[in-house]
């Protein structure tokens, strides 16, 4: 890894001095575990629209398409606190390392995936997988979903996949695109758009600022961009 003379000033999103004279290499990536915490937690979230799921579903909405004569009536927030149960057991490695948080009175679930399915993992879309997965079987098992009807649930939590290549109109999402959607090696971190970085800083300007400097230049180190004099 390269070695730079240069230094940097790290300021507050307020405009406070928090320390100076720091050599810039310490804020890449490799070095800086602050970084990779956030880069760490970017791939190992998954949301989960558990209010979306369940309008979805009533209304027979499956992916970005209505199918009369499919529609459930599941009342899966009345019964939110057994799913999650249910899906913190599923993607458990070790038990208890799966946390959910709740948003919007559970409507909103964000899943952290525990490290070891990432790190077991091919492609980092192996924690979507796991959450939607988690996710479909967690509610065909409370409302003891016949074979008929589970495709419907499959439907509402992955979305079109796979007649689609990635989970168009799925009810689980993560803010990285599939590996197949990114136009080149090691897109993933820049592909984030923009309103996933106001909505996680919760419109904060500075904030969104850093975070998406952040991830972006992470993006870099993915792409080979910095390496040898780089």
């Amino acid at each position: 890894m390269a070695k730079y003379s240069d230094t940097i000033d790290l300021y507050s999103d307020d405009g406070k001095l928090l320390k100076s004279g720091v050599p810039i290499n310490k804020i890449s990536p490799l070095t800086n575990p602050a970084s990779r915490k956030i880069i760490d937690l970017t791939k190992r979230s998954i949301a989960v629209n558990l209010g979306g799921i369940q309008k979805g579903l009533k209304a027979g909405k499956l992916s970005k398409g209505t199918i009369l004569g499919r529609e459930l009536d599941l009342p899966i927030m009345d019964n939110k606190d057994a799913i999650i149960a249910k899906i913190k057991e599923m993607v458990d490695v070790k038990g208890g390392d799966t946390v959910v948080h709740e948003y919007k009175g559970g409507n909103l679930l964000l899943v952290e995936v525990p490290t070891e399915r990432l790190q077991a993992a091919g492609t980092y879309d192996a924690t979507i997988s796991a959450v939607a997965a988690a996710t479909t079987y967690a509610i065909v098992d409370q409302f003891n979903i016949d074979a008929f009807n589970a495709s419907t649930v499959k439907a509402a939590c992955w979305g079109g996949y796979p007649h689609t290549m990635d989970m168009e109109g799925a009810g689980v999402t993560s803010v990285l695109n599939i590996p197949q959607n990114n136009e080149g090696i090691g897109f993933a971190l820049r592909n984030i758009g923009v309103n996933h970085f106001v909505m996680m800083t919760h419109k904060n300007a500075m904030q969104g600022v850093a975070l998406s400097a952040t991830l972006e230049s992470a993006g870099q180190f993915d792409m080979g961009g910095a390496i040898g004099p780089f």
